[in-house]
């Protein structure tokens, strides 16, 4: 079931669309947060890096209670986002325009894990775990459900983030057992890696998983490595990302995408900003600016970049998604 848009929280830079006021979470973020982690860049100075337009809710005059998850459906020309708290999916168009959410009458509570497939299924992960449902265009769900035989971990499988590669492959983070689980194009469970510990293939607290263009796997640990590379059938092949507040380390690596240079972007919660890194682990640059003004980044927790080249962040503590473009989006950084 798809529930029809009434409006969006919309706002274009330089358009001619009412900016938003800042709700009174926001308001109360701004004077209780300590800037510990705030990161040293400015906006002004990255003006490669601009803020393009922004989507605050779903309806008019609403905001996003607790932003968890994004998605992008090129071929369909939708952003996927999804809100914890209240439970739902919001579908807008590439311009920013409401257009339908997916929420309880689709058997949704509180998801935390989003990914597209090429049919233009939307697979969702829940807070509390259980199988991952899948929306087809007409809203019907059917479910997936992860393996839960002996051997595949100490505890039952809690799902977390989930991505799809190009030829519909979906790996789902399993934050139970700090593991991922591989199903291939038809569904049918194909693999697992990982595990808890410190060497290497395993992680400490999970967070995130990527696909590159080759099918390689990126996934990102709290504690351990930030960044661990694997091969399509699961096989380690190299880590690299520091935990640290130096300007190439990364604190938290809440989220990450791998773009078309199969440079590795990565999500920073607390230093808000995302990291780039070469495929070697060699860090580039980064961007964003702590704030809650356009163009600055407040807690962001997922990104993604489409075909254009612009780059999607999705803020937890502002409440919002930004939409930046960049001068130069199909020249690898150096």
């Amino acid at each position: 079931m798809r529930l029809n848009p009434v409006g969006s929280g919309l706002r274009f830079r330089g358009g001619s669309a009412v900016k938003l006021r800042l709700g009174a979470f926001a308001l109360l973020c701004t004077l209780s947060t300590v800037k510990t982690f705030a990161a040293p860049f400015d906006a002004g100075a990255q003006p490669d890096f601009r803020e393009y337009f922004s989507i605050t809710g779903y309806g008019a005059n609403t905001r996003f209670t607790e932003p968890s998850a994004l998605a992008l459906d090129e071929r369909n020309r939708l952003i996927y986002i999804a809100d914890q708290k209240a439970g739902v999916v919001s579908a807008f168009s590439l311009q920013g325009v409401a257009k339908f959410q997916y929420g309880a009458a689709n058997g949704l509570k509180a998801p935390i894990g989003l990914a597209v497939d090429r049919a233009g299924d939307v697979f969702v992960s829940e807070n509390d775990g259980g199988p991952i449902k899948i929306i087809d265009s007409k809203g019907e769900v059917s479910t997936l459900e992860l393996p839960d035989d002996k051997g595949y971990g100490k505890d039952p499988p809690k799902t977390g983030r989930i991505a799809i590669d190009r030829d519909d492959n979906l790996c789902v983070v399993d934050r139970a057992n700090c593991q991922v689980f591989v199903f291939d194009k038809d569904r049918k469970f194909k693999l697992k890696f990982g595990g808890v510990g410190d060497k290497r293939g395993q992680f400490k607290l999970i967070q995130d998983v990527a696909f590159d263009k080759q099918g390689r796997i990126y996934v990102t640990d709290a504690v351990g490595t930030a960044v661990q590379v694997f091969d399509r059938n699961g096989a380690y092949i190299y880590g690299f990302g520091a935990h640290g507040e130096a300007d190439d380390a990364v604190s938290f690596p809440a989220g990450v995408f791998v773009d078309r240079h199969d440079q590795v972007w990565v999500v920073d919660k607390p230093r808000h900003s995302l990291k780039v890194f070469n495929r070697s682990g060699l860090f580039l640059r980064s961007f964003g600016a702590y704030g809650q003004g356009e163009g600055s980044l407040f807690y962001p927790v997922a990104a993604a970049q489409d075909a254009l080249g612009r780059v999607y962040v999705l803020e937890f503590g502002a409440r919002r998604l930004q939409v930046f473009t960049l001068n130069r989006p199909f020249e690898p950084f150096s």
